[in-house]
């Protein structure tokens, strides 16, 4: 490919070739850059090869221009920036004999004399772009003759367009770039830029051009009708470069496009059977198609494509769930397909799988998310077919998942471009891609890299193939912690930096808010940080457990303590009661409706005063009952006034008879208003809302036993030594509150 970019100016070091150098000039090595409206008089060294020229008046430019100076003759390189006169007369470039390059840029010129390239008898490219108010029939009459006969590349970028006006590239268009009377043999045209009312594609077919062109360019030109388009029935035998991206096609495009659905492609395209490579780039953002569902199928295998390179880039393509089957041929020519910058949602393995000599595919910037998220298992065998593939990029589409085995027969990659992704986890198989050179993984969701995918990193890199692995983890969210899987991946990305890509300072983690750069101060600020969460660690652990062991030791300690209190005080008791110094005539007085009178006095009583008896070591009787204590002739008021003040714990043996009696009611007033210690004996089960208010109040704050019939005229729970042990404590308690009052 012939190379049209105009020579442009830069920032240079003036070289003093000779003082024969012009002072408007710059020279470096065999090029000169001059700043001069006029070109007579410049002088160069023996040297100089290539010229810019900015700034010339083309008004300046006349037939001894050149040719009066025989230095001009040495020139192989020329680049003309004109400003001035918008008429190029004949035979200026006369004198430029040795000349093989000649760039003519004039946005001001729309006039230029049929003669005006003789002379140029050894040109092989002519960049003629930028020339914007040129008209077409003016130059094509320039070209219609038998100058430049040996022209090889020609380009017209931009050519006519200050006006918009159309050009209508017929027959005549062709044939004058062919040449009148020669035949030049072009083969790379540039029309990039241009309106076009018509492209007749017939006519370049029966032009010459179709045994020369190797490589046309049609960049953001405007094509309004394509006539002969499948009408061509032989292929353009020399063509192999078509590039018509980001042009405005007419309707056929979308016909062109939805390819797999024409039943008659082949007959349509036989124009294009010998090229190589086909650019289709942003044909579709011009048109305003909708976006193409591609569900059919298509069968190629009689259209005999050589294609080697095929992109549909930048367009609106969102699924292609077709099949395709191709021709032996193209099976094996298609090595590189290009279909970013798409909304591909879906594209089958079916339509990649006749490709079986596919070395690059690129499906970048795409929203193939969502066939990994809602067809993972045709996602994982998307490129199981292409075993060839050296470059798969799948950036920018969203995916938060790779499949384990997605990889798995595509050994021979050496480029693998998965960043600007959601992938949060490596736990895909990479180990046998023993070709790998490039691994892009940047910019994803990857906070750490767990042990198993470093390790196979770590042993591709480690391969005798490849030597120069390169894997770019970059622009992570990777987190600086304590975590082990956080800090080994730390430590992991700072040790092997020499096949860790990417710039050094796009590696950071974050540390409790604090964004840290992995290869600088992350390691020693996390370690830092870790040693102090160890010994808070230790601590937080340590403290509590020492802590509770203190408090368990001290409410042993106390409980000890408190044990020995009672056995002591419960030993001063049974002295007291022995030596008859006790300050109450009994421990307990027992209060029960007459009702139950059979039950508390041939049972109960006589058992809890012989246990109590037992406990203390004594013959006095400790328990007080109103059948046996009452003094006879007295006010029964009284009599109970006086056995709850001479008694230290009132025990009321609660039933539905006791909660109904009047005398009942009173007793418990009365031990209440004593603020006497009171233990509850229900012999049967009684509702609160049976009992009085003074009585609920007492069973709602305190325990209670209970008397439980049984084949064995019942029993007491709890049993009554500890029964009898809560009378005991209960008395301590009453005497030292009685001492303190």
């Amino acid at each position: 490919m012939y190379s049209t970019l105009p020579l442009t100016l830069g920032v240079c070091m003036f070289i003093a070739c000779s003082s024969a150098c012009s002072k408007s000039c710059v020279c470096i090595e065999d090029k000169a850059t001059c700043r001069a409206p006029d070109p007579n008089g410049l002088i160069f060294n023996e040297n100089i090869r290539r010229v810019v020229l900015h700034d010339l008046n083309t008004s300046f430019l006349n037939k001894s221009t050149f040719s009066a100076n025989p230095q001009w003759s040495k020139l192989e390189n020329l680049t003309i920036w004109a400003i001035g006169s918008p008429h190029l007369c004949s035979g200026v470039f006369t004198g430029l004999s040795g000349l093989t390059y000649l760039g003519f840029h004039n946005e001001y010129m729309d006039h230029m004399e049929n003669d005006a390239f003789y002379g140029l008898d050894n040109i092989k490219e002519l960049n003629f772009s930028g020339n914007s108010r040129l008209a077409i029939s003016n130059f094509l009459n320039v070209m219609n003759s038998t100058h430049l006969p040996k022209l090889n590349a020609l380009t017209l970028t931009g050519m006519h367009s200050t006006f918009r006006v159309t050009i209508d590239a017929n027959y005549y268009f062709f044939r004058s770039l062919a040449g009148h009377g020669i035949q030049r043999n072009i083969t790379y045209l540039d029309m990039s830029n241009i309106t076009f009312r018509l492209l007749d594609f017939e006519a370049f077919s029966n032009s010459s051009l179709c045994n020369s062109v190797h490589e046309i360019y049609l960049r953001n030109a405007t094509i309004q009708n394509m006539h002969g388009f499948g009408y061509v029935n032989k292929p353009c035998l020399s063509l192999k470069v078509i590039d018509m991206s980001d042009s405005q096609l007419p309707n056929i495009t979308h016909s062109f496009a939805q390819m797999s659905k024409i039943a008659s492609l082949c007959t349509k395209t036989i124009f294009f059977f010998n090229a190589e490579e086909l650019y289709m780039d942003g044909v579709g953002t011009n048109n305003n198609t909708p976006p193409l569902q591609d569900d059919y199928d298509g069968d190629f295998r009689s259209c005999p494509y050589r294609l080697r390179k095929f992109s549909l880039a930048n367009n609106f393509i969102k699924r292609l769930n077709s099949t395709l089957k191709l021709h032996n041929d193209t099976q094996k020519t298609l090595k590189w397909i290009k279909l970013s910058g798409n909304i591909l949602e879906f594209i089958s393995p079916q339509f990649l799988s006749s490709s079986i000599n596919l070395q690059y595919l690129d499906l970048s910037s795409n929203h193939l998310h969502k066939m990994q998220e809602y067809y993972e298992d045709q996602f994982e065998i998307l490129t199981k077919n292409n075993t060839k593939l050296n470059v798969l990029k799948l950036n920018r589409n969203g995916i938060s998942r790779i499949p384990f085995n997605m990889f798995l027969t595509n050994n021979e990659l050496e480029e693998l471009d998965l960043s600007h992704n959601n992938i949060s986890s490596l736990d895909f198989h990479v180990g046998l891609l023993t070709n790998l050179k490039e691994f892009n993984l940047s910019y994803n969701a990857v906070s750490y890299i767990d042990a198993k995918a470093r390790d196979t990193v770590q042993q591709l890199a480690a391969a005798k193939k490849p030597q120069n692995l390169t894997i770019d983890l970059s622009n992570m969210p990777y987190i600086c912690s304590c975590d082990d899987n956080h800090m080994e991946t730390i430590k992991w990305i700072h040790k092997n930096h020499t096949f860790i890509a990417g710039p050094r300072e796009d590696y950071r983690c974050t540390l409790q808010g604090e964004r840290l750069y992995i290869f600088q101060n992350a390691l020693e600020k996390t370690n830092a940080y870790c040693r102090k969460q160890n010994i808070k660690r230790t601590l937080a652990i340590c403290l509590p457990i020492v802590c509770v062991s203190l408090l368990i030791g001290l409410l042993i300690f106390f409980k000890i303590q408190t044990s020995r209190r009672r056995k002591r005080e419960r030993k001063n008791l049974r002295s007291q009661i022995e030596l008859g110094e006790f300050p109450m005539k009994f421990v307990a007085f027992l209060s029960f409706s007459s009702d139950d009178a059979e039950l508390v006095v041939n049972t109960i009583l006589p058992k809890l005063n012989s246990e109590l008896q037992l406990k203390i070591g004594t013959n006095r009787v400790l328990v007080c009952s109103g059948d046996r204590h009452f003094r006879p002739g007295y006010a029964l008021g009284e009599e109970i006034i006086r056995c709850i003040e001479d008694s230290a714990v009132i025990i009321l043996a609660v039933s539905k008879h006791f909660c109904q009696k009047e005398w009942c009611r009173k007793e418990v007033q009365e031990t209440y208003d004593q603020n006497k210690p009171i233990i509850l004996l229900f012999l049967e089960r009684v509702e609160p809302d049976e009992m009085g208010k003074v009585l609920q109040k007492v069973f709602n704050r305190y325990t209670h036993a209970s008397w439980i019939a049984d084949a064995n005229d019942g029993h007491i729970e709890p049993d009554w030594s500890v029964l009898c042990d809560a009378l005991l404590d209960l008395t301590v308690e009453q005497l030292e509150k009685n001492r303190v009052n």
